[in-house]
């Protein structure tokens, strides 16, 4: 079994139940320290983070959530599959697929079944990365924690296929035959509500998707991954579009010039000779 991944415990926990742990933790700190200390603990964490959001503020600190980031508007290109450059934005189709799972029972993410279920994910990844060249897998988002609980525990991610085909071709694979039966034998089927999976694949035609980024690091479609030129080994990312004119509205980042048109005629009606600014 993988380890508990920590980073995801920040989120995980229910405010509530991280005052819980700073007082405990303040409390058996002024239970072994002087009295003249017991507010250390405290002070110093405040004036960390004081200082850090200050010297962010200043400009003297970059932002750690600039790290790595694209500091412009763009948008990518879905290279050929020979990894060429295509005619334009939008012009191939794309297959998405999302996969979540969540922890019915009371120990949450500490479910063995919950984490046996992960190692399986994690594990049906690897083995679409390694053999991206010829699966049509192209990428995947991080894994995301929703929040609409108060113990945050259903974990989703999205990955994108060439093809509705080729994703289907992956579902036979046998890792990923073995991870259904564990998933069924666990919680999905009738023998138990244990585990509660989400499972959802949305096919995009050819004029039917869109992507636009700015000040952010490489994150979904975005980090896909296609064959090198002429066959040479190893993978590249996606060709990053930075013409103002292409990356105009959605309809015109699909490609559709003419219907991009119409829409710019009635957000001008809209917003006035100011523009949007």
């Amino acid at each position: 079994m993988a380890p508990y991944n920590v980073v995801l415990l920040k989120d995980e926990l229910s405010l509530s139940t991280w005052l819980a742990v700073g007082a405990a933790v303040q409390i058996l700190f002024g239970l072994v320290a002087p009295a003249r200390y017991a507010l250390l603990p405290v002070a110093l964490t405040f004036s960390l983070v004081g200082l850090d959001i200050a010297l962010q503020y200043l400009g003297l600190r970059q932002s750690p959530y600039l790290k790595d980031a694209v500091r412009d508007r763009h948008s990518i290109l879905y290279r050929e599959r020979d990894g060429s450059r295509p005619e334009g934005l939008g012009t191939k189709p794309v297959a998405m697929f999302l996969i979540g799972v969540r922890s019915n029972h009371p120990l949450g993410r500490l479910l063995p079944k919950y984490r046996k279920f992960n190692d399986y994910m994690d594990e049906l990844y690897a083995d679409a990365d390694a053999n991206r060249a010829t699966n049509g897998y192209l990428g995947r988002t991080p894994d995301w924690l929703n929040n609409e609980h108060a113990q945050n525990n259903t974990v989703c991610s999205i990955s994108y296929w060439q093809s509705l085909e080729e994703l289907e071709a992956f579902a036979r694979t046998p890792m990923h035959i073995k991870a259904l039966k564990f998933l069924f034998s666990a919680g999905m089927g009738p023998k138990g509500h244990e585990l509660g999976v989400i499972h959802e694949v949305m096919v995009c035609p050819p004029g039917h998707w869109e992507a636009v980024y700015s000040n952010i690091n490489p994150w979904g479609f975005g980090t896909a991954k296609f064959p090198m030129l002429n066959g040479r080994p190893g993978l590249q990312g996606p060709i990053y579009e930075r013409d103002p004119k292409k990356l105009n509205g959605m309809w015109g980042r699909m490609g559709n010039k003419l219907k991009q048109a119409e829409v710019d005629e009635k957000l001008a009606a809209i917003l006035g000779p100011d523009g949007l600014g």
